[in-house]
């Protein structure tokens, strides 16, 4: 049977915590504090990787954008516009006055959807 001691990732000798080969407990907590500082900077370098690569493909989203937009004409945004206001009077139309009974279309929807058991 193998013995657990000599599988110690932090290199104790008798499997104590706190005691090492040395006899002290300093020499550890310098590999310990090693160890933190070499997880941080790893971490710090694959979150600023990332943040370059996410700040790329954000640019390059721009850049196509703006392409895309600039290659509209008048007659297209024209009718954009248009669509967009007709949209906007018919919500308004359904939603936005109450009906002649004195209650809303949206609330007698919602009203309607309600499930009663």
């Amino acid at each position: 049977m193998a013995d657990i001691r000599s599988h110690d990732p932090l290199g104790r000798s008798d499997g104590r915590p706190g005691t090492g080969r040395g006899g002290g407990s300093s020499g550890n907590d310098a590999g310990l504090a090693d160890q933190a500082r070499s997880a941080l900077r790893d971490a710090t370098d694959r979150a600023s990787e990332a943040w370059d690569s996410a700040s790329d493909y954000g640019s390059r989203y721009y850049r196509q954008g703006t392409r895309a937009v600039g290659e509209v004409d008048a007659t297209t945004m024209t009718g954009l516009v248009i669509a967009g206001a007709v949209g906007f009077g018919l919500a308004w139309l359904i939603f936005g006055q109450q009906s002649r009974s004195g209650s809303y279309v949206a609330r007698g929807m919602s009203e309607g959807s309600e499930r009663r058991y």
